[in-house]
């Protein structure tokens, strides 16, 4: 019964580590697609087209540079794409941004750290 009780609680902890794994490489998918389309969008008043581009390459590679990942980043960019209608505009890039900006900036830092190995941006 001991064994049993033990093994069901392994078996309960990893399926709850796994499910966080997933959620938390979805929310990575999810903001490289994002950066992805803002550096295509071009520079912004407060991020340009290369630190964009930065930001997709860092969340890419921490959810794993994978042909499966990229071709998940490449169906997000089309989903994240058809809420942006029309031309890449300032008023539509802008809308756009204030729907995801938060949440992916507040990734950005630990995954920058993690690609980039930069010192000066990942000092506490």
């Amino acid at each position: 019964m001991i064994r049993s009780s033990w093994l069901l609680a392994v078996l309960c902890c990893s399926a709850s580590s796994i499910a966080l794994a997933n959620a938390s490489n979805e929310k990575g998918i999810h903001c490289a697609a994002y950066y992805e389309i803002l550096s295509v969008a071009g520079d912004q008043p407060d991020i340009s087209r290369k630190q964009s581009s930065r930001a997709f390459y860092a969340f890419l590679k921490h959810a794993g540079d994978t042909p499966e990942v990229q071709e998940r980043i490449a169906q997000k960019m089309v989903d994240l794409g058809k809420e942006m209608p029309g031309k890449m505009t300032s008023e539509n890039v802008a809308n756009f941004r204030d729907k995801y900006d938060a949440q992916c900036q507040a990734l950005l830092k630990p995954v920058w750290c993690e690609a980039y190995k930069d010192p000066g941006a990942c000092a506490e």
